[in-house]
């Protein structure tokens, strides 16, 4: 049997499960002194239904947004080292380009840091290059297939899932690739990393990034 993927279960089936049995504890309640008749039954489904369904509705929508604001208030409160760190390959004298210790070499490329601190900045990852939590495990899957393809980085699945804990982003890649259809904020992440390829010569300027634009405009 196919396991459905963490993120769906944490994010959505979990909220959903307890959100259920609230609803029916409210319907519950509305119907405590009726009679018990087709009337009571009716008018029991359809208020645990009203109270599930709407709030629920407003959940699915704005999930994404509540996710991205929490994301912009955790990196509005780290320490002012951590936010303002250049992009640079090497750390200065300051200290304030220091790498988390267990941070890949793979990944210490001055093209792959300009990229990664991009990604920091619109919240997808943290202070430290992490997947901020509650971040789409098929969206960290995509965005490190875009950012091994634009920086000729080898090896990716095993040095962005061991550095991100998440060890099936390669499987996770392929299925959205099986539905054909776009994941959430695809768009976004495509559009970000065009912005700063742009605003950056020696990104924009590569056969590697130009093949990986194609790609991805289909």
């Amino acid at each position: 049997m196919k396991r459905l993927p963490e993120d769906f279960r944490m994010n959505i089936l979990l909220p959903g499960a307890v959100w259920l049995l609230a609803s029916a504890f409210i319907g519950r309640s509305v119907v405590a002194r009726m009679e018990a008749d087709t009337i009571t039954v009716i008018l029991f489904a359809v208020v645990t239904l009203v109270v599930f369904a709407i709030p629920m509705a407003v959940y699915m929508e704005y999930r994404g947004k509540m996710e991205e604001y929490l994301s912009r208030r955790k990196r509005q409160s780290a320490s002012p080292t951590a936010i303002g760190r250049r992009t640079t390959e090497e750390p200065d004298a300051t200290g304030q380009t220091a790498l988390p210790q267990e941070f890949p070499d793979a990944l210490k490329g001055g093209k792959t840091l300009v990229l990664l601190d991009a990604l920091r900045r619109e919240g997808f990852l943290d202070a430290e290059y992490r997947p901020c939590k509650g971040r789409n495990a098929t969206q960290m899957a995509f965005i490190a297939s875009s950012v091994a393809a634009i920086c000729n980085i080898s090896y990716q699945w095993k040095t962005f899932g061991e550095y991100w804990g998440l060890p099936n982003l390669r499987q996770l890649l392929a299925a959205k690739d099986r539905r054909g259809s776009k994941m959430e904020k695809e768009d976004i992440i495509i559009d970000l990393f065009r912005k700063t390829a742009e605003a950056d010569g020696e990104i924009c300027g590569t056969d590697a990034y130009r093949r990986w634009l194609k790609s991805v405009r289909g």
